[in-house]
Order: C-alpha cells, then structure tokens, then sequence
C-alpha cells in the first residue's frame, strides 16, 4: 500500500547540514507509512545522489535566480498536482516559502516549515536573505507548524515576528551506528590526507564561507604552535583552495601546518581519527550537524557561542565567544594537554551524550508525531484552482 505522500521543499543540495539532514530522514521516512518525495529549487546537488539511493524521487525547479518566473511557478504548480501531497514540509526559507507557495496553488495542503539558521544580527545575512526573512515572519501564520532545530534560534526568528505559537524544537539528529569511534580510524585519516601521524589533528569540516569564520580557525592553530603543541589543521569542506585557510596559513607561516581537502563522502570514517573538533564560526550556526557527529564520532569538541552550540556540547566551559582567537587557543590547548586516555573518556561522555539526546532516531520520531498531529486537525478542503496570472503574483508576493 503506498505510503501518505509527503512533498520537502529544499532550496538545493549542495553539501550541507540541513542538506544531509534531509537525507537521512527521508531514507528513514521510507520504512514508514509515508512516502517522501523531494523537491529542490536549484538544480539538484550531490546530496541528491543520497536521495536517490534511497528510493526517494527528487524533482526541481532548475532555478538559476532567487525570485521565481512563470516557468518556475508553472513547473511547481505541475510537481504539485502530479504528486499530490498530503502534507509540504519546508527546508530553509527558501524552501520554506516555496512550500507555501505550493500549497496556495494547489488543495492548500498543511505546511511544515524548518528552520536551520540561527540570526544574532540581521545586518549579518545578504539583503535578499534578510527580505525573503521578512517575507516568511509575515507568511509564518499560516503553516501548521515550525520546526527549529535550535532554541536559541526559535528566539531569535520570533523576535523577528515569526508565530510564536507554531514553535517546535526539534534538535538536529546523528546516526550513532554510522558516525562512531573506529580502531583504524586514525590511521585510515592519516593515509587518506596524507597527514603526519603524530601530529595533533584538529579538525573543521565545513564549506569555505564568511560565517564559518576559518581566519580563526586558522589563527587558532597558530596560536596553539606558539604555545608549543604540535597542532596541525585538517579543514574539509569545497573553496578552501586558494582561499582565505591558505592566505592566512601563509602569512602566519604554518602552511605545512594546515591540510585543506574538498567535501569528501567517508566524513564517517575520516573524523574518528582526530584529536579534536573545533568549530570557529562567527554567526549562522543554529544546531551545527558536524559538531554532533565529531562527538558520536568520540571526538571532543570545542565551539564558538553561537546559535545552540552550549547546549549541544553540554558544557558552557566548552564554548568561547565568536571570534575569540586566544580563547579558542587556550581552550584547545586545555584538551590537546591532556592525557590520551583523558581525552578519550572526553569523547565517550560526548558520545553517550548524543546517544541519548541528539539521536537520529529521537529526530525520526519527533518529526512522525508532528506529521500525525498537524494531519489529525486538518480539515480537507476542496481544491482551489487559480489562474495562471494571479498564481505567478501570487508567488511573486509572497517570495
């Protein structure tokens, strides 16, 4: 019997947390009694490689700018009545508003919107992000339910206007079978980077971009040589060829202190084998993915203080504010200094930690009593069709 048909609205699939999130929950939500299927607005990235593994169709818009045209709005109002959805579940504003566009052009379906981004300062984000937020705080009545994945940025969204009665937190979730400590994982790292072995491995593993703050990151490692560890940088994530890492590392004079690598698909079997984990943005982070799994993985992690990153790690000793290059150092320094076996009860604690709060599965089934709630009160309604001129403006308007 075919599943209850459930339509996620992402903006693309590119590598990234909320992206991987995506993923893993739709290839769970197969073995349900629903049936995921995808829409990406951008033109499909690598992540939709995972979706099509697990048997989960994924259809796109191929927008190639921000606002849609009447070829966008016919292709979403076509993906709508083809799949017939019971219910649209957002991903990122973007997605989220797409979602409400396509109920609008459609039965008016109920609406989910996630939000994967926390806001300490609104002049941070671009204009278009700052108006499409805008946008969504006004649009925010009308969804069943917002999923924020980070309290902090529940707060933070609400402060801007978002519906303060459709607030759901539901924290980002680790497949704890996939992402664990390894007996070869150290030397399966080392080999794969090709990175000195005895070496102190502290690791970032996130896109080249201004909010991931990698100057401190950078600067941090430095810092900790200065102090006299023997700290090496590992940083994987696409654009840090020839960019910012590389700059600084050479005007500090540690570039052979400082291994870059593009977005690679064994992440589960490379973060086992470091030292530590050492987030350094400056602002963006809501409940940062990769910070869960480096302390699945057993890895101690550190963090700057953004979005939920104190509350993940369990500890607010364990974090320092955003662009903090000493304090980071020093925090660092305060684990690596440690004895092996002390930094690897560290890890296990992390461990036990994710297992029991921030699991994948806490995160399936936090979402299947959503689903089932919003369902349970809503009222079908019958179809409501728009023409071809009022649905582009209304898309428009509310893009």
């Amino acid at each position: 019997m075919a599943g209850i048909p459930v339509l996620h609205c992402i903006t693309g699939l590119n590598v990234g947390g909320a992206e991987y999130m995506l993923a893993r929950f739709g290839a769970k939500l197969t073995q349900t009694n629903y049936d995921p299927r995808v829409l990406s607005l951008m033109a499909p990235g690598p992540v939709a490689r995972d979706m099509q593994a697990a048997n989960i169709a994924v259809e796109t818009l191929n927008m190639h700018q921000s606002r849609p045209g009447p070829r966008a709005v016919a292709r979403l109002r076509a993906i709508m009545r083809s799949s017939a959805p019971r219910l649209l579940h957002g991903w990122m504003y973007h997605g989220n508003v797409a979602a409400s566009i396509g109920s609008r052009l459609a039965d008016r379906q109920p609406v989910i919107w996630s939000i994967h981004h926390s806001i300490a300062n609104l002049a941070s984000e671009k204009l278009l992000t700052r108006a499409v937020i805008r946008i969504s705080a006004a649009l925010s009545r009308q969804t069943s339910a917002i999923s924020y994945c980070s309290r902090v940025s529940a707060d933070q969204h609400e402060a801007l206007g978002f519906d303060p009665a459709k607030r759901r937190i539901i924290p980002n979730g680790v497949d704890c079978d996939q992402f664990r400590p390894g007996a070869g994982a150290r030397q399966y790292l080392c080999d794969a980077l090709r990175l000195p072995r005895e070496r102190l491995l502290v690791g970032n593993i996130a896109r080249a971009h201004p909010m991931k703050d990698h100057e401190t990151f950078v600067r941090a490692i430095a810092r900790l040589r200065a102090m006299g560890l023997d700290a090496h940088g590992v940083l994987i994530g696409d654009g840090h060829q020839n960019g910012v890492v590389q700059r600084v590392a050479a005007e500090l004079g540690i570039t052979p202190m400082i291994t870059v690598s593009p977005a690679r698909a064994d992440i589960d079997r490379l973060m086992p084998g470091l030292d530590l984990f050492m987030l350094s943005s400056a602002w963006g982070e809501a409940f940062p993915l990769v910070v869960a799994e480096a302390m699945a993985s057993g890895v101690p992690a550190i963090a700057t203080d953004v979005g939920d990153c104190a509350w993940l790690l369990g500890d607010r000793q364990m974090v320092v504010e955003p662009g903090n290059v000493d304090g980071l150092a020093k925090l660092a320094a305060s684990l690596l200094c440690l004895p092996q076996e002390a930094r690897r009860q560290l890890g296990e604690r992390a461990r036990r930690r994710v297992i029991e709060r921030f699991s994948l599965n806490a995160y399936v089934d936090s979402h299947l009593s959503l689903y089932e709630e919003v369902l349970e009160q809503t009222v079908p309604k019958p179809a409501r069709q728009i023409g071809w001129q009022a649905s582009v403006s209304a898309a428009r308007r509310m893009w």
